[in-house]
């Protein structure tokens, strides 16, 4: 079964980063149903790929990462986004089993990658995706039937970033908000406080990384969704266990 599981997420994998490609190219917005439903093709010689090609891993590895048409190499980042989904798939699978809610917990961590290409590649976080999160968050919020958590998640992370934008002008932008608020509505108040931590840690180390490459020029800006991303599948996933330990730690 977790095998299946894995070959399905692949396949999710496949739809969401071509999805996140469409997005950055300005496909979706110029027209979204063809963006939505026209077949993959290459992204040098314009040639509609074979359905043979397209099933995830295999296709590449059968063509040996170039097109069947052109000959010009496919990027390897493809493959692996795929396997990344299906590693994803097998985990969620794993720690929350394979009822209706985990479903939507895959779905979630799904598009928080994508939103996550996005960002990284145009420094943008589209208003469309971030509804589908909030629609994709109602399931596992009424089941969970603790609102008043999930307002209290939702409070916390937009007022504590708005106040950091007050203070700090430009450090994050508003699609980040709009992420962090969707995310502390779906957590709720405790998780939202381990989102937080692993985001701004994980962004902060980037950061230093990330200036330390280009000459120790902090006022590079970096995409940020990708550690909301990181934060949010590291939450879904581990975030009651990492709450444990801080009870224990902490003697709490």
């Amino acid at each position: 079964m977790y095998i299946l599981y894995f070959i399905a997420g692949t396949f999710a994998g496949s739809f969401f980063y071509t999805l996140a490609l469409r997005y950055s190219t300005g496909a979706v917005k110029e027209n979204p149903y063809k963006a939505l439903f026209s077949l993959s093709a290459c992204p040098h010689c314009g040639k509609n790929i074979s359905p043979v090609y397209l099933i995830p891993i295999v296709g590449y590895i059968i063509l040996r990462g170039r097109c069947s048409s052109c000959k010009n190499r496919i990027s390897v980042s493809y493959p692996l986004m795929e396997v990344l989904y299906g590693v994803l798939a097998l985990m969620v699978a794993y720690f929350h089993g394979t009822d209706l809610v985990s479903l939507s917990i895959y779905l979630i961590c799904a598009i928080s990658i994508t939103i996550a290409v996005i960002d990284f590649k145009t420094m943008t976080i589209p208003p469309s995706l971030i509804i589908i999160f909030v629609l994709l968050s109602i399931y596992p919020i009424v089941i969970r039937f603790e609102l008043m958590d999930n307002l209290y998640g939702l409070i916390f992370l937009t007022l504590f970033f708005l106040i950091i934008m007050f203070i700090f002008p430009g450090s994050f932008g508003g699609g980040d908000l709009k992420f962090y608020s969707a995310a502390g509505f779906l957590l709720g108040f405790e998780m939202s406080i381990v989102l937080l931590e692993v985001s701004l840690i994980t962004g902060a180390l980037a950061g230093i990384v990330w200036g330390g490459i280009n000459g120790w020029n902090f006022k590079i800006k970096i995409p940020f969704a990708p550690f909301i991303s990181a934060g949010i599948i590291i939450t879904l996933l581990f975030g009651h266990t990492i709450i444990l330990y801080y009870t224990q730690i902490f003697g709490l």
